[in-house]
């Protein structure tokens, strides 16, 4: 008997081998019901860059009710996980790692990947590991994901002055999810808190040169390094040709977009006080911002080629963090995907 498989509520940290002196301990949780036969799929989330489980609580609880089984973790070096043993944090190495901790635990295909932001890479390159990756993976939901040109063309900041107030605030504060723009309990938002504090929602170009420059010099984190190599790893799945070929068949893909552009908004109305006094610059901003939100929905409209059958979702309450701000939405979209694939 599985625990895995049977207990409708588990959390614990997982030994997997990867090929280092020791083992890694990653964090698992599953909620929801047990399948009723091998065919039937459950949920596995793929957080973004740096982020952890705690983010995804809200959605997961919402899914568990309504009889669907979700499994969540902490990738290396994040959250609840243990130190991350294997360096560079590499898409394709935490994508090996998510295998080895499902092959572990013995649970088993067919899945439906939920992924949010840079987690789309990961997921995207575990299904590169799949021989046969429509029949492992029979649905996906890509919340406000990156792909594989995200970060050769999408800037977050328009400018040396902005990047370097950017480093002194608290995106969480700034855009709301430290208020009332949340779905989560006080303790559940504490814990999310104390995760992020000292950093960023967004790897700025700053960010991201403090992340390479650590890497270099060897002492860099597990989400300085996943940072680092946020660029290489989309260069890599570029070379993979995933949209050029519909790879998921018929199997049913939701993209759900945020507005990524109205949390930077924000947080550059407050970088602005302190840097920026002209209308040059205000408007130099602004014409970022809006050519920042055109890319952004055009590289998001892409993912949808991994489909014959797509849709396209626009959060209208949302930033970047939908499943703090919108859980429901992406658990309805969740739960569609199900009813269809569940029918097979």
């Amino acid at each position: 008997m599985n625990p895995w498989e049977l207990d409708l509520i588990r959390e614990e940290l997982v030994s997997i081998d990867v090929g280092a002196p020791e083992p890694q301990k990653l964090f698992l949780s599953v909620r929801g019901p047990p399948r009723t036969h091998a065919n039937q799929p459950v949920v596995v989330i793929e957080c973004g860059a740096g982020a952890t489980s705690r983010w995804w609580v809200v959605v997961q609880r919402l899914l568990s009710w309504k009889n669907v089984r979700v499994y969540c973790y902490d990738r290396a070096g994040l959250g609840r996980s243990g130190p991350a043993m294997v360096f560079p944090r590499t898409a394709a190495t935490m994508a090996s790692e998510l295998a080895t901790l499902l092959e572990t635990v013995d649970v088993k295909p067919p899945f439906v990947l939920v992924a949010h932001s840079y987690g789309a890479i990961i997921a995207r390159e575990y299904l590169a590991r799949l021989p046969q990756p429509a029949q492992s993976v029979r649905g996906m939901v890509f919340v406000e994901a990156n792909q594989e040109k995200t970060h050769d063309q999408l800037s977050f900041t328009p400018n040396s002055h902005i990047q370097k107030a950017l480093g002194k605030l608290n995106p969480l504060v700034i855009t709301g999810l430290s208020e009332e723009r949340h779905r989560y309990s006080p303790e559940e938002l504490a814990a999310i808190m104390h995760e992020e504090s000292g950093r960023g929602m967004y790897s700025s170009s700053a960010q991201g040169a403090e992340s390479e420059a650590a890497a270099a010099t060897g002492t860099a984190s597990a989400a300085d390094s996943e940072m680092a190599n946020m660029r290489a790893c989309g260069r890599a799945l570029a070379e993979r040709a995933q949209l050029r070929g519909h790879l998921l068949g018929v199997n049913p893909v939701t993209v759900i977009r945020g507005d990524a552009a109205r949390d930077l908004r924000r947080i550059y109305e407050v970088a602005l006080t302190s840097v920026l006094t002209t209308d040059q610059g205000r408007e130099e901003t602004e014409a970022h911002l809006t050519r920042f939100a055109a890319i952004d929905k055009k590289l998001q409209l892409e993912i949808l080629q991994l489909s014959h059958n797509a849709r396209f979702v626009q959060a209208k309450k949302s930033g970047h963090h939908i499943e703090a701000t919108e859980p429901e939405l992406i658990a309805l979209e969740v739960n569609r995907v199900m009813s269809l694939v569940s029918r097979d």
